[in-house]
């Protein structure tokens, strides 16, 4: 095996059927690694043909043997990093002598894993998965999936549309119901007691206008109450047929349940006001009406038939971490720029005259808000509120294009799925039929909304 060139020790290995030679002090750049310690003994030594063989990629190999000539190791970018990190594992070389200019093919293919893992562990492993999955359903369960999932019956996907339909049409009534149009005034009693509520509060005159305005027609009152009806038993009846009550009860969800119980409480007064003569009910009822706008947030019951806004959540839950530094870059900013502001107008006439006032400010234009009601009036100030507009386009623009990223790669894997579930299962006896085949990739591709491809 031992080969003299010039005086140099050569040493000869079969990689794969490939014969590679190098000199031995080549070998020693990396003193760790199994190909600085080779043994005759203990590593697979073919004596007649005087070499050291190996059954591994020739191709990837050559990259190893070259890592030891450049005294580091490089890589392109064409190739697998989580194969190449193998084979740096099978020859105990550490991967911190991986060259800074093939990091990226080296650890991009971990956060290919990562990224997949995440949608697995997000999509796949889903309890309504797991009831339709089921071949034989209780009544709860049939129920529960017919108010939950659409994609587990046609009737299910009727009653889905049908339950969106009637929050839009809840939404509209409400707005219409703030238009003059489909207002009617008071009674003289109700505004006696309502002149009477306002003057408690030490309303002005305006404000007890604005209150005699907010009555909308009856029969409008009736029909969103019908619409309510419909999503409050739509809610209660999801609830009581859930097995996990637990995993039922989610922050929209009580959201959601807060703003019925205050409509209805405040509903329910309304039509009882002209037996009502006290100011301490009226002002319950104001109070829960001001309060059951909170049953908008059933307006996120629409998204849950929309996949790319699970993958928006995905999103922003991952990215904890750039919210993070954008929330406290901003702040910094907001203080800086707001102190700065209002040394700079402190001994001028202007309207910004506290440090609260100018903090406000900065936190308008660093947005790129710019209301425009506080304003700097020096040459300074204005110096200052350019560099603040400046700073805010850059401080917001970083952090948000690392999001965008980030959702631009969740995306684009939905679709590698509905690729790859094509070639998930290759049927020999069927190559020229196309033929549905149940897969992992499948049933993740059925949770987030995507129609399977059928399998060649």
């Amino acid at each position: 095996m031992e080969q003299f060139i010039n005086n140099k020790k050569i040493v000869r290995f079969n990689i794969g059927g490939n014969t590679f030679k190098c000199y031995e002090r080549t070998l020693s750049t990396f003193p760790e690694s199994k190909l600085a310690n080779l043994d005759k003994e203990q590593d697979s030594f073919d004596s007649e043909e005087n070499e050291y063989f190996f059954d591994r990629n020739p191709i990837l190999f050559s990259f190893i043997v070259d890592s030891f000539r450049k005294k580091a190791v490089h890589l392109p970018k064409d190739i697998c990093g989580t194969s190449f990190k193998e084979e740096l594992d099978f020859w105990e070389i550490p991967p911190h002598h991986v060259a800074p200019c093939c990091w990226e093919a080296l650890y991009g293919s971990e956060d290919v894993i990562e990224t997949v893992d995440l949608l697995n562990k997000r999509f796949k492993q889903s309890p309504i998965s797991t009831l339709r999955a089921q071949d034989k359903r209780d009544f709860r369960t049939k129920v529960w999936l017919f108010l939950e999932e659409p994609k587990s019956s046609r009737s299910a996907l009727v009653w889905s549309i049908f339950i969106s339909v009637i929050i839009l049409a809840a939404l509209f009534a409400d707005c219409l119901s703030t238009v003059k149009m489909f207002q009617e005034n008071f009674s003289e009693k109700q505004m006696k007691l309502l002149t009477k509520f306002a003057d408690a509060l030490n309303f002005k005159n305006s404000t007890i206008e604005k209150l005699a305005s907010i009555k909308p027609l009856t029969f409008l009152l009736y029909t969103n109450a019908i619409f309510h009806t419909i999503l409050t038993v739509e809610l209660v009846l999801s609830f009581v047929v859930c097995r996990n009550k637990r995993a039922f009860v989610c922050f929209m969800r009580l959201v959601s349940c807060f703003g019925y119980m205050s409509y209805w409480i405040s509903f329910t007064i309304y039509f009882n006001v002209k037996y009502i003569g006290s100011v301490n009910v009226l002002m319950i009822q104001l109070m829960f009406g001001y309060l059951s706008i909170f049953k908008i947030a059933r307006l996120f019951y629409l998204t849950k038939r929309v996949p790319a806004f699970r993958l928006i959540c995905l999103t922003f839950a991952s990215s904890k971490q750039e919210l993070t530094i954008l929330v406290f870059l901003l702040g910094i900013l907001v203080c800086v720029f707001g102190y700065t502001l209002f040394a700079a107008e402190l001994l001028h006439d202007s309207n910004i005259d506290n440090i609260f006032t100018a903090i406000y400010w900065a936190l308008i234009t660093l947005t790129t808000v710019g209301y425009g009601n506080y304003v700097p009036s020096t040459v300074v100030g204005h110096v200052v509120a350019g560099a603040c507009a400046v700073c805010g386009v850059l401080v917001i623009a970083l952090p948000v294009g690392i999001i965008v990223s980030k959702f631009y790669k969740y995306y684009n894997f939905y679709k590698y799925i509905k690729m790859h579930s094509r070639y998930k299962e290759l049927l020999p006896a069927q190559l020229k039929e196309f033929k549905t085949v149940p897969s992992e990739s499948n049933s993740l591709l059925e949770e987030v909304g995507l129609k399977p491809m059928k399998t060649i």
